[in-house]
């Protein structure tokens, strides 16, 4: 009975002391912190690109009638169409991100995306035409075998809020873990960025000059586009890497589901064989304003025979495709009581 007393006592001795030393890790235990991230990566359009891409209509046989259409290489000598598919969320794009996790397992974040698209372009063989008959409508002949090379292109520019849930698989301890975000995108600024030049072959200058395409030789136009309030979806999964207790290293593959839609439009240059002719154009040709339907109330021309051309063009609102598919790296710094004080030893 004595020997067996002092083994007890050693036993319970131990047993104290194991616990001893595993309730500083307790305590340490992260119940909530906060998180700064800035990621970047490029993304793609999607599995399927089958949304159209946006531009300036060029038609020669309606140019008093300006707007946007899908983008399309067209050959009036093959003839050609083929339409331009894509997503302006195909480009780089970089977020920073501010976030709280409630416990090492969920948390929220409020995020700022920059999204800067690839450019898209077509390239357009229109046959010439001259005015027939005066409107209302103008009527329009072709001059021939005389035709005109317009060079399209188009690109985005966006930036978005992105309020997230996450969701860490990250039991203490761990370094490498995964984790998975959902959340929605909020466009805050959009705008496209269209460009068009013409070029006119010098010999029938002097049967086209005054039509509204035909102003010269070479003709250099831009065209920008803004957003209104849209909104999307987005998510990721990737895995997380914490070589210290106050940073951590992301890898993830992400996507988004969007489609924006324009506000207006606004011609910002006209340039024919480097003289200003926007002024020529009026208002009614040079702004453009997107509305959900036309009726006889709108200032469209097509609606509305007492239209005004001192004020802008209404015009059937086009949207835009953002969705895309992306890989992202990032670094996120981890703020918390326990991490600084980690930091500081």
């Amino acid at each position: 009975m004595q020997k067996k007393l002092p083994i007890a006592l050693l036993l319970i001795g131990a047993f104290f002391q194991i616990t001893v030393a595993q309730t500083p890790e307790k305590k340490t235990k992260q119940k909530g912190f906060f998180t700064l991230r800035l990621a970047g990566g490029y993304a793609w359009p999607g599995i399927q690109t089958s949304e159209g891409i946006m531009g300036p209509k060029i038609d020669p046989f309606s140019p008093e009638k300006d707007g946007l259409l899908p983008m399309a290489n067209i050959s009036d000598t093959l003839p050609l169409y083929q339409p331009v598919k894509g997503s302006y969320g195909n480009g780089m794009n970089f977020t920073l991100g501010l976030g709280y996790m409630i416990n090492p397992y969920i948390g929220f974040e409020m995020g700022i995306s920059v999204l800067k698209s690839k450019t898209f372009s077509c390239q357009q063989t229109r046959g010439l035409t001259q005015r027939l008959v005066e409107g209302p409508p103008p009527q329009y002949q072709a001059l021939g075998y005389y035709f005109m090379q317009a060079n399209i292109s188009t690109s985005a520019l966006g930036i978005s809020l992105m309020p997230s849930l996450i969701i860490q698989g990250a039991k203490p301890g761990w370094k490498v873990y995964p984790y998975g975000r959902l959340g929605i995108s909020l466009p805050i600024y959009g705008a496209l960025e269209h460009k068009v030049s013409i070029d006119v072959d010098t010999i029938v200058l002097g049967l086209i000059k005054d039509e509204p395409y035909y102003l010269g030789k070479h003709v250099d136009v831009k065209l920008k586009t803004e957003g209104t309030v849209s909104i999307g979806m987005n998510g990721a999964l990737g895995v997380a890497y914490r070589p210290l207790p106050y940073l951590m290293v992301t890898a993830e593959m992400n996507g988004q589901y969007l489609v924006t839609r324009a506000k207006s439009s606004k011609i910002t240059q006209w340039e024919t064989d480097g003289k200003d002719r926007i002024a020529d154009r009026g208002v009614y040709r040079t702004e453009f304003n997107f509305v959900d339907k036309l009726d006889g109330s709108s200032n469209n021309a097509d609606y509305n025979p007492n239209y005004d051309k001192t004020k802008p063009k209404d015009d059937i609102r086009p949207t835009g495709p953002f969705s895309n598919i992306g890989f992202n790296v990032g670094i996120s710094v981890l703020l918390s009581k326990e991490t600084v004080k980690k930091k500081e030893k």
